[in-house]
């Protein structure tokens, strides 16, 4: 059987081509869809016209056939996609039917930017591929097993029963993978482990024997840690004072916090933080402030999701800030010796996979994510 894991974004599709027993046959992106897009396709690298996601799928199956992958799309058995949002309709990964898309719709007012995203990705992938078993992961069900007192705000309660407002968490497909890869390696009837996606997005998730307990993400992507241009955690009173003194429409409020806060906001350089630490070992003032500032958030968070657990066990880093920013990492888990932790700072700063020392009371590991193989293998386990 091979299965065809999609994850799209608004300019971009990532995917990989599975067959039973998880081997990759094809993985690759087309990006920057609607401008100068480029293809990475496998060892394939080159500038292509694409003015959208439909031409992006035809560019897709053109590959993998003239690469003799498949001979044809009917070798597509079935599709996962990866969506956002499953609001408290989905626990687990489903078979896409048009309830399941209606419900995706439904929930376009709490993730404008990637539930269309993912509703066309599904609708597309129907009609390139009508013989295929279509099914669904979403980000959100990874935090179904969050107790009320965790995921309930402090407002009327009416408006959680009317409008759903709590907190669902993110990055849930990436987290699950994380713990399953910990689950493997940790061999104890007990874990508990925080996992820490930094990124341009990022969450921190606390994790006890492979369910998640509490996340830093909330009713949207926009609560938690500082970001790449997402301000993270702000009081609440900040928003109508900035509308007074601003002159500022919710509309632009919400650019503001999603698009222009964040590492962008605070350095005044760049969302990136490669480019905020060329700065920092050049002197700037602001940009060590910056990176301060995520290390502190990182710091605080993990604290806190320890004492939700009554401890913590192993400390994961993952995504691209986790993987690489080794400097961000240090500054992070220095202030947790408390708690045991005990850096190897060799093997922090070369991207180890185990960062702590031998005698270190908490396990620090770096660990890459795999959303498309978590995709693919709840799909699987869905199919039979």
């Amino acid at each position: 059987m091979n299965v065809l894991v999609l994850n799209l974004g608004s300019s971009s599709l990532k995917y990989k081509l599975f067959t039973l027993g998880e081997k990759i046959l094809s993985c690759g992106i087309v990006d920057q869809i609607g401008k100068d897009a480029m293809c990475r396709f496998d060892q394939t690298h080159k500038s292509v016209s694409c003015v959208d996601h439909q031409e992006a799928f035809t560019l897709l199956i053109d590959y993998l056939i003239q690469s003799r992958i498949i001979r044809s799309g009917d070798e597509i058995h079935a599709v996962g996609h990866r969506v956002v949002h499953g609001g408290e309709y989905y626990k687990t990964a489903v078979m896409i039917d048009q309830t399941v898309l209606q419900h995706i719709r439904d929930l376009f007012p709490l993730s404008p930017l990637h539930n269309p995203i993912n509703y066309k990705g599904i609708v597309l992938s129907q009609k390139v591929f009508p013989h295929a078993m279509q099914f669904a992961v979403f980000d959100t069900a990874f935090y179904h097993t969050l107790p009320h007192k965790a995921f309930l705000y402090g407002i009327p309660y009416k408006y959680y029963r009317q409008y759903g407002i709590r907190k669902y968490g993110f990055h849930g497909i990436s987290h699950s993978y994380i713990s399953s890869q910990v689950l493997a390696m940790i061999k104890k009837k007990t874990v508990k482990h925080i996992s820490c996606h930094l990124g341009n997005g990022s969450s921190i998730t606390a994790i006890h024997n492979g369910k998640a307990v509490d996340t830093t993400m909330g009713f949207t992507p926009l609560q938690g840690v500082m970001m790449g241009t997402r301000s993270g955690n702000i009081d609440p009173a900040i928003i109508p004072f900035l509308e007074e003194k601003e002159h500022l429409s919710p509309k632009r409020l919400e650019i503001l916090l999603n698009k222009k806060s964040g590492i962008l906001g605070v350095s005044e350089i760049s969302s990136d933080v490669r480019d905020i630490y060329r700065f920092f070992l050049e002197g700037d003032s602001r940009a060590r402030l910056t990176l301060e500032m995520i290390a502190y958030q990182v710091t605080s968070f993990i604290g806190a999701l320890a004492a939700v657990m009554g401890g913590v066990q192993v400390i994961t880093f993952t995504g691209g800030i986790g993987e690489n920013a080794f400097y961000i990492r240090k500054m992070a888990l220095e202030p947790l010796r408390f708690l045991g932790v005990r850096l190897d700072e060799t093997k922090n700063m070369f991207n180890k996979k185990e960062i702590s020392i031998p005698s270190s009371r908490v396990q620090v590991y770096v660990l890459p994510t795999d959303e498309e193989r978590q995709i693919y293998r709840e799909g699987i386990s869905l199919l039979r």
